[in-house]
């Protein structure tokens, strides 16, 4: 495997990105479908709950569908991760990862997995948390209709069985999301560990890579986010241009969560108020990439809509939120001075 050196403007340094892998031919078997999958996954959530500071590997494990309609049980190991959701001020349930023994995953949807970020209420009990889960699993399918450079997200109805405590089995939704280098390998690209508190400039990235996220961001209300410094986008190389993929999006303001404010430097009201945050591009490029929304905004629209486990008012007011996006796009000129005037000039050194 070749090694590409780019020079990261700006940043003095110097870094390797080997280059050259091969894209793998469509998503693994877990992520092959979008009907909601039903697991189990026994484990100790009360120890996991005060792993908040350390976040060592528990033992677990998934009950989940095998080939002839029955169940297998696959061995695993969780621990906590994030950062806003980790902290217990703002959620009793952390996030958690999800390690598969691959072992014990042959034959089941499993098969070929290793780390998982999985997603479910912060709060369980309460119903509205419930919606919360499901708007955020949305928004990433959303991105993968429009670009095949997003992660892949599998719905789950999940029960929850608790060996540290005697309580009852629960069960609520959740989601699981594509691992990084699973991701990396079906582009065919190589992850960009970019060194911490360091940022690239807009030129190192693929310019309709950079336009696609940005408008997508701004399209859900979202601006917890930076490119050039892979805050909440995981960065790939394919072939020495550097390619953003977009998640973490209970910030948005589609999601409209209660915890999420704004950032008091964008001078927003709401996170559901939108701010574009994209770079500056070319006429020519920036509306092609709009053309792709107006294409989607159907099917976008439609996936909203039909999904079932949303309650109405969220349906309702989801629905309303992207329609507003879409009725600003209509045509070029009424496009062309957000995305093309008021945004972010793109340094050159």
């Amino acid at each position: 495997m070749r090694t590409v050196l780019v020079t990261l403007l700006g940043m003095g340094a110097a870094v390797g990105i080997p280059v050259g892998a091969e894209a793998q031919e469509g998503p693994a078997p877990l992520f092959a479908s979008h009907e909601i999958l039903d697991l189990t996954l026994t484990a100790d959530f009360a120890a996991l709950r005060g792993d908040r500071r350390a976040s060592p590997d528990r033992a677990a494990l998934i009950t989940a569908p095998d080939a002839g309609g029955g169940t297998i049980d696959v061995g695993a190991e969780l621990r906590t991760r994030g950062e806003f959701r980790l902290d217990p001020a703002n959620c009793s349930f952390p996030p958690l990862r999800i390690d598969v023994d691959a072992s014990t995953a042959k034959g089941t949807v499993f098969e070929g997995q290793d780390k998982l970020k999985l997603v479910s209420s912060c709060r369980p009990g309460r119903d509205s948390y419930e919606d919360l889960v499901l708007t955020e699993y949305l928004a990433y399918r959303t991105y993968q209709l429009l670009s095949s450079q997003s992660f892949h997200a599998r719905l789950l109805r999940l029960t929850f069985v608790d060996t540290g405590r005697e309580n009852a089995p629960e069960t609520r939704i959740g989601f699981l999301i594509e691992e990084d280098n699973a991701l990396a390998a079906r582009l065919g690209a190589t992850i960009f560990d970019l060194e911490e508190g360091k940022n690239l400039l807009p030129a190192a990235f693929d310019p309709t890579s950079l336009m696609m996220v940005g408008i997508f961001q701004y399209m859900i209300g979202n601006t917890d986010w930076s490119d050039v410094a892979g805050h909440n986008f995981e960065i790939v190389d394919r072939g020495g241009a550097a390619l953003v993929v977009p998640y973490d999006f209970d910030i948005a303001g589609i999601v409209d969560a209660p915890y999420a404010t704004p950032d008091p430097v964008y001078g927003l009201a709401s996170v559901r108020d939108r701010l574009y945050r994209g770079w500056c591009g070319n006429s020519f490029n920036t509306h092609l990439v709009l053309e792709r929304f107006r294409e989607a905004s159907t099917e976008i629209t439609k996936l909203w809509t039909d999904v079932p486990g949303l309650t109405e008012a969220t349906r309702r007011r989801t629905v309303s939120y992207l329609a507003d996006f879409f009725e600003s796009i209509e045509t070029d000129e009424r496009a062309d001075r957000r995305f093309l005037r008021d945004c972010r000039i793109r340094p050159t050194g």
